[in-house]
């Protein structure tokens, strides 16, 4: 109950808020001229235009009925054409434009659907083509590698034996003498 009261309370004060602010907002800008002179203007021919309305009525009263008819059936007619062509409109994109979307969102999944299918075939051959690299790489360099090192041990060999052979020939050459 007492958050009612609250809710009547708050929507009250908004009300007058509202209308104290129209009323101010109102007031001054009556204060500029030009919008006085418009207020002026307008609110005479809004005058004028309903003191004719009124002679018309009093004068012809069959004739403004028969106007006022003619003008709402008018009006009718124009907003039933009008519906018929947006339905129209509605029916044109509906076939054409929706029609489109479905075909383009198929062909982008289409295209979606074959970049991965590629991707996962790149990366078989890159993976491939790694494992080529690496074969490349090891096979060459390391038969250089190995003939490299076989040069080198069999020169060590070489040297060791020359130098032993020639610690045998001063052993044997002292033990001599």
């Amino acid at each position: 109950m007492t958050q009612s009261n609250n809710q009547n309370e708050s929507n009250s004060k908004l009300l007058k808020g509202i209308i104290i602010g129209g009323i101010v907002g109102g007031a001054l800008t009556l204060l500029d001229s030009n919008t006085r002179n418009k207020m002026k203007r307008s609110a005479v021919l809004l005058k004028d235009n309903s003191m004719n309305m009124i002679e018309q009525v009093k004068q012809n009263p069959g004739e403004v009925k028969e106007q006022m008819v003619s003008g709402v059936k008018g009006a009718t007619e124009t907003i039933k054409e009008a519906i018929s062509d947006v339905e129209t409109l509605y029916e044109t994109v509906n076939e054409e434009v929706v029609g489109k979307v479905s075909e383009v969102k198929e062909i982008s999944t289409n295209a979606l659907d074959s970049a991965k299918d590629a991707t996962s075939e790149l990366k078989d051959i890159s993976s491939k083509v790694v494992v080529a690299g690496k074969q490349l790489k090891e096979t060459p360099a390391q038969s250089l590698k190995t003939e490299k090192e076989d040069n080198k041990k069999g020169e060590k060999d070489s040297d060791e034996m020359v130098t032993k052979s020639q610690l045998s020939n001063e052993k044997s050459i002292s033990s001599n003498f």
